[in-house]
């Protein structure tokens, strides 16, 4: 019992050790290739969107060109899976306050690249469903599509008042390996601009 109890545990650090140095290894990759890069931001670009009204509730339409940073796109071609979250608020304007947000929705996307069948992975979080690309670009425009989401339920608009519906996107870089996420805070190289789009609900 006493031996079993050892091999296990001497397989646990071994383990461990190479985590470790696979992490490692990504990171000197990543960093070669950012030096090499250079200083490529990335961004996230609204180029279209569009309210109509469902059954129950508005519904936001949009499509967004995500460009991605230098140090994001040496990250996935290493296969480090990408999180990108959209964040749908619908706000209440207060005259002499801030605006109320008085709905949100989060909508969360996960890319990977596999080497070995040369393909990218773009899974939607919210409902598992995940498609294959062959090209990086096909895989970000699908990422960037957003169709369909509920912003505001019709219960919840009063009479007389005004609202906007906002979007914006960002890469979740708390979602990468630590090593990796040490690295994207501190480096220029993994900034991607993300502001909010913001626009009146007409009714």
């Amino acid at each position: 019992m006493l031996a079993q109890g050892h091999l296990a545990h001497k397989f646990i650090r071994q383990s461990s050790r190479l985590c470790c140095l696979v992490l490692l290894g990504v990171c000197v990759l990543l960093i070669s290739g950012e030096l090499q890069a250079g200083d490529e931001s990335g961004a996230f670009v609204l180029t279209e969107a569009e309210v109509e009204l469902g059954e129950s509730a508005w519904l936001l339409n949009a499509w967004l060109d995500i460009r991605l940073s230098s140090g994001a796109r040496e990250a996935l071609e290493n296969g480090v899976p990408l999180v990108f979250e959209f964040r749908v608020q619908a706000r209440k304007k207060h005259p002499w306050l801030w605006d109320q947000v008085i709905a949100k929705h989060r909508q969360v996307r996960e890319v990977v690249y596999h080497a070995l069948s040369r393909t990218y992975i773009v899974r939607d979080i919210n409902t598992g469903e995940q498609r294959g690309f062959r090209r990086l670009d096909e895989a970000m425009q699908s990422v960037g599509v957003l169709l369909n989401i509920s912003v505001l339920d019709y219960g919840l608009v009063e009479d007389g008042g005004e609202y906007s519906i906002r979007l914006r996107g960002t890469l979740d870089i708390e979602s990468l390996p630590t090593p990796i996420r040490l690295l994207a805070y501190v480096s220029n190289t993994w900034y991607m601009n993300s502001e909010w789009y913001q626009w009146q609900l007409e009714r």
